[in-house]
């Protein structure tokens, strides 16, 4: 019985550790993608700015070079602009958002605000447009700013409450 109770005690307090470090991982994911959209959303503006590409072009050679986690989204917003079914760029963008960066570590903040990126886009004129980018850039930057400040204090606190709770409840049920 006693070695039930250890193991158990052993698998309650590796679950809830385990629970905090992933957190802490996804934190920290999250600001990795946020500067892989960062990069991305700024060779856009490049494109746009200097090449004078066309949004579709732009968005169809971006998901070409890119090959994080932004690529489903970019294929699948490139392939539904280039079917001329007709949708407007901002709901083609906005359910791309919505289907495809699932597997990302974006908040729903940061998901609501690269939704709503496409409102100003693809119907404005170029300078438009880039300033858009430019600002959506700037919250990029602000966002990230934020979360590198604190990435440290809230990791160290997530992977210390989760070893802590493992022991709190290994606690209750001895």
């Amino acid at each position: 019985m006693n070695i039930m109770k250890i193991a158990g005690s052993i698998m309650v307090i590796a679950s809830s550790t385990a629970i905090g470090f992933y957190f802490s991982g996804q934190m920290r994911q999250r600001i990795t993608d946020l500067r892989e959209l960062r990069k991305l959303i700024g060779l856009l503006r490049g494109d746009i700015r200097y090449a004078a590409t066309p949004l579709p072009e732009a968005i169809s050679m971006l998901a070409r070079r890119d090959n994080g986690s932004f690529r489903k989204f970019l294929d699948y917003v490139s392939e539904r602009l280039y079917e001329l079914s007709g949708q407007t760029f901002a709901l083609i963008w906005r359910s791309g958002v919505e289907s495809m960066l699932s597997c990302t570590s974006l908040s729903r903040k940061d998901k609501l605000q690269l939704a709503q990126l496409a409102d100003n886009l693809g119907y404005l004129d170029k300078d438009m447009q880039v300033n858009t980018l430019d600002l959506y850039i700037a919250q990029l930057d602000e966002e990230i700013a934020d979360l590198s400040k604190t990435v440290r204090e809230k990791a160290y606190l997530y992977n210390t409450l989760g070893i802590m709770a493992g022991i709190f409840i290994t606690i209750v049920m001895i």
